[in-house]
This record gives C-alpha cells, sequence and structure tokens, in this order.
C-alpha cells in the first residue's frame, strides 16, 4: 500500500469533493462530544479506526463538521446543508461532499466478486459486465452507491438498482427510492486496485 498522505483529492464543477487515503492506524483526533459518545459505544477495533479515520480525514479536508448518522445509519453533516456519503475498503477510507443527496462507493478489485455476480446482478447487467473481476468490481460498486443513495429499506439489488447502459459518462442506471423510480447517473474512477462509484448530479425522479 502507498505511503502517502492524500491518495485522491478530487473536486468536480467547483461543488463535488472527494477525498480517499489509505487506512493508517491512528490513536485520537479532533471528535464533537456526540461523535465521542459513538467512538466510546464502538467495541470491535477495525470499525473503532475506520471512525477515527473517516474524521480525521474530515478534519483535514472538508473542516471539523459533525458527522452523525440518521436513523437507517446514513451518515449527514449535522451544520451544514451539505450532504456526505462515506466508505470503507479494505486498505482505504473515502468521503464525498456534495449540495445534492449522494450515494459513493469504494472497493478493491477482488476475484471473490466473480463468486457473488448473480447475487446483485440480473440478466442483462451480467451481459453488460461479463466475468471480468474489474468489470465486476465497478458492477457492485455502482449498486453499492445506489443503495447508499436510496431512502428505502429492504432493497433488491437485482430488481430495484438497475445498470441499464454505458455512456460516455459512466453509466446510466436507474432505481426505485421511496417517492418512484429515479435515474441516476453514476461516474466509476478506478485508481490502481481500487474502483469508486458516485452519483455526480442529483438523481430525477421519473
Amino acid at each position: 500500500m502507498q505511503e502517502i498522505k492524500e491518495f485522491i483529492n478530487l473536486e468536480e464543477n467547483n461543488f463535488l469533493s472527494l477525498f480517499v487515503e489509505p487506512k493508517s492506524e491512528i490513536n485520537s483526533t479532533y471528535l464533537t462530544y456526540n461523535e465521542e459518545r459513538i467512538l466510546n459505544s464502538i467495541t470491535n477495533h477495525f470499525r473503532k479506526q475506520e471512525f477515527l479515520q473517516i474524521r480525521e480525514l474530515r478534519n483535514k479536508t472538508i473542516g471539523k463538521i459533525e458527522i452523525l448518522y440518521n436513523e437507517d445509519r446514513k451518515p449527514l453533516l449535522t451544520d451544514s446543508t451539505d450532504f456526505i456519503s462515506i466508505s470503507h475498503s479494505q486498505n482505504f477510507i473515502a468521503i464525498l461532499k456534495a449540495p445534492f443527496n449522494i450515494g459513493m462507493d469504494i472497493e478493491e478489485i477482488n476475484e471473490r466478486v466473480i463468486k457473488i455476480k448473480d447475487r446483485f446482478l440480473n440478466e442483462n447487467e451480467l451481459i453488460l459486465f461479463g466475468e471480468d473481476k474489474e468489470n465486476l468490481s465497478i458492477a457492485w460498486t455502482i449498486k453499492e452507491a445506489m443503495f447508499k443513495l436510496n431512502e428505502r429499506n429492504g432493497i433488491d439489488f437485482r430488481k430495484e438498482l438497475l445498470i441499464e447502459q454505458k455512456t460516455e459518462f459512466g453509466f446510466l442506471c436507474k432505481m426505485l427510492d421511496k417517492d418512484g423510480w429515479r435515474n441516476v447517473k453514476i461516474k466509476t474512477l478506478r485508481k490502481e486496485n481500487l474502483i469508486i462509484s458516485y452519483n455526480f448530479e442529483p438523481s430525477v425522479l421519473l
């Protein structure tokens, strides 16, 4: 893994900010009172580290704005009108911030995605992405990004999060949200072995 601090720092269209860093062991960082309470309730060491690392990255990039969670465990910025999405992979952490509802996922390319492809891809998507582990990793992160963007529970990845076509900007997708079907435009990036997918503009109700 790279021994560098800033792995990715992308600001798109002057409003969307993406920050990705390698995971590292840290002992402490600035936390609000509410964040301290959440940290103290986490018993798993790796989850505790991810919690700390995300807020360390937050402190260095978007400022000391409190990150809490709603009733569906989705992250939110308490003192900002912006939206935020958080993701972890085995070796990396990521934060995406925008002035509209967003979903973002990161994943390192791995053979195991081949074994589970039938669980999250429908027949048309299996044809679109094939058997290649990189393409299937892209598909997985797209579905996860839509899942994080969605405000429903009990989502069927194969039937309610749909990847319809590849375009010049990324992928045109569709998802069933609480208010109906929405079009979602997803962009994907690759940095070495890491795949990153996110919606780069607001989803549109059909």
